[in-house]
């Protein structure tokens, strides 16, 4: 997360620049970015981060978390009230987890306890009001090819059972963002919006990033003319020559910003899938030596206006590995905060890597003290002179969430639920004779209407008038028992789906077998299976669901498996009809079909732009042209 490879680009520098120092100085006084930034009332119409004001955002690293018992405070319970939004770091992108287990060693996520107490450290902060995102990625996990066959839903399965607000998409391929500009890195960022969201429905989950503050400017590899941050426009915008394009550790106005390998890499991303985003986090930091952050900034809000996301600044706390060359003060989170507000845009606002780090007499938690005050109205001197003043909010209470308060389960001891209580994820209470159970945060919903997806509430039993059981449905058990994760097939081939189902206190009445959103068949009658004929190539994401007698469903984790083309050397294949595969800024979507290097493809999904040949489940390889 922290360090960034700069070596490349670097190394670039004697090379890139005896041609590109020859230019005369601009003689116009620099033009401020501020001129360029326009808020749109689009925005202001299309922003639904699901907060109320500022975000003030932190990343807390779960390997710094202190051990808790469920009724003691922690480094992560203990976070105080004026920051709204937290990153915990780092999940591994291929994480593997298990819908109910509460098992978490093979996410990533290294906080010293499990996800039982994870799971309650997550609801006593929403009981606080601050949102908890899972980061996933970050500079550590993404070193291997393996980190890209992500089981989306095992995700969502951890992100449901924690009580997560979403995801932070942290991509640092291979450690830095040196290569993230790349057009396979590129659709690799697309691919990870598309997919996530399309089982994480906006206004349900948060879905964010934590790109290159580089990003949203334009560059040599990835560049929007139209924009008025583009590339051809960079000597207007910092008043400066291209002497310092490609040297980011010499103090400059902004010029280095511009000649980063990773500089506009998410310029196509925001493009194809700026409408999923609800936010995004650039980090603002080692980017050398530039005083001109507030660029960054208007750059990625140009993108905001037209999108509707909102914008939160990256910035670290002393000192920033790479150098230092530029050191965040109270000062200039004063400032850049005042220019965020300048804006208009009430959501926008202040992220800092990372929470718990401090000196003697500063720390992170102030810096974001005083980026709070700012974006709320407080004059920056008095700010700055209260920055470390912030109010303390230990976690005092119980297990749940609730600040000194019980949590009792069961039909005999669930409270009768209230209209006015505060109910977190995991607490029980009875309405009309049901024993019901807070899947998150909730108030004011009336548990036998607030039941299924989406709604906090989860039906638990039905209670008799004293309050004891009557011994109501339990729901079935399913499990997909083939094929077996990381499974591979030949296309066109027959694949044999078979399931495990049986309930406690009942018979299934059927169980049904599903591609992602598509149903491929069902059975009435075990042992359970299907025969998926004729499967074509690319990535599939394999699951089942059984419903008992009572109508009761249960939905199995699911199972990812790949479907290989099988292409003959002999070039039977017209491809006389189809065009020649172009680079970005052309655009692909499902089903176009280009020929490239003699062979024919068919996309796999879109708006897409990697070249064919790189994977199946971009572009699917049709035959060799004859």
């Amino acid at each position: 997360m922290k360090t960034l490879k700069f070596i490349g680009t670097l190394i670039l520098v004697s090379i890139l620049s005896t041609s590109c120092t020859n230019e005369d100085l601009i003689n116009q006084p620099p033009v401020s970015s501020e001129t360029n930034l326009q808020t749109s009332k689009k925005t202001k119409d299309l922003q639904k981060t699901n907060n109320a004001g500022p975000i003030i955002l932190g990343y807390f690293p779960s390997w710094q978390e202190s051990w808790t018992s469920g009724n003691n405070g922690s480094k992560l319970r203990d976070i105080p009230k004026h920051v709204t939004h937290v990153f915990l770091a780092f999940a591994k992108p291929n994480l593997t987890y298990q819908k109910g287990s509460y098992d978490i060693s093979k996410t990533g996520i290294q906080t010293p306890y499990g996800g039982t107490l994870l799971k309650k450290s997550v609801a006593i902060l929403k009981a606080k009001g601050i949102k908890v995102l899972l980061s996933i990625g970050g500079e550590t996990y993404w070193g291997t090819n393996d980190a890209y066959n992500i089981n989306y839903q095992q995700i969502k399965d951890l992100i449901d059972d924690m009580g997560f607000e979403g995801i932070d998409w942290d991509f640092e391929p291979n450690g830095s963002f040196a290569q993230i500009g790349s057009p396979e890195n590129i659709q690799h960022f697309i691919d990870f919006f598309n997919n996530s969201r399309a089982i994480m429905p906006k206004g349900e989950y948060l879905l964010t990033c934590a790109p290159s503050g580089v990003g949203a400017l334009g560059g040599l590899n990835n560049n929007d003319s139209n924009s008025p941050f583009a590339y051809s426009k960079r000597n207007t915008l910092t008043g400066e020559s291209d002497a310092n394009l490609y040297n980011a550790t010499t103090p400059n106005n902004g010029i280095s910003l511009f000649g980063f390998s990773s500089t506009g890499h998410m310029i196509p991303v925001i493009k194809a899938v700026g409408d999923k985003i609800d936010f995004i986090a650039y980090q603002g930091y080692n980017v050398g030596a530039p005083t001109n952050r507030k660029i960054m900034y208007d750059s990625y809000r140009h993108y905001a206006d037209q999108y509707g996301f909102s914008i939160v600044a990256g910035t670290h706390f002393p000192e920033e590995p790479w150098g230092p060359y530029y050191t965040f003060s109270y000062d200039r989170i004063a400032d850049l905060s005042n220019h965020i507000k300048s804006s208009e845009n009430s959501n926008d606002g202040v992220m800092i890597w990372q929470l718990l780090l401090k000196k003697a007499s500063s720390s992170s938690y102030g810096y974001l003290h005083v980026a709070s005050q700012v974006l709320n109205g407080i004059s920056t001197s008095i700010a700055i002179a209260n920055a470390e003043n912030y109010p303390l909010s230990p976690h005092t209470g119980d297990s749940s969430g609730n600040e000194n308060t019980g949590n009792t389960t069961g039909c005999d001891n669930a409270p009768t639920w209230s209209s006015t209580a505060v109910y977190t994820g995991g607490q029980q209470a009875l309405y009309n004779g049901a024993l019901y159970e807070a899947k998150w945060w909730t108030q004011n919903n009336n548990p036998s209407t607030s039941t299924g997806t989406g709604n906090p509430w989860k039906f638990i039993k039905n209670c008799t008038n004293d309050g004891s059981e009557t011994g109501a449905n339990e729901a079935p058990s399913a499990f997909l028992t083939s094929p077996t994760v990381n499974s591979n097939f030949n296309e066109n081939e027959n694949i044999t789906l078979t399931a495990n189902a049986s309930d406690a206190d009942g018979t299934i009445s059927i169980v049904e077998f599903y591609s992602g959103n598509t149903k491929l068949g069902e059975d009435a009658t075990s042992p359970y299976e299907f025969v998926w004929q004729n499967v074509s190539a690319g990535s599939y994401n394999l699951y089942v669901k059984a419903r008992d007698n009572q109508g009761s469903v249960t939905t199995s984790s699911s199972v990812n498996i790949k479907v290989s083309s099988t292409i003959t050397s002999g070039g039977d294949t017209d491809c006389s009809n189809a065009s020649e595969w172009k680079a970005y800024p052309s655009i692909y979507n499902t089903g176009d079909i280009v020929k490239y290097k003699n062979k024919l493809y068919e996309a796999q999904t879109g708006p897409i732009w990697v070249t064919p040949g790189l994977g199946e489940h971009w572009w699917k390889t049709i035959g060799i042209c004859n």
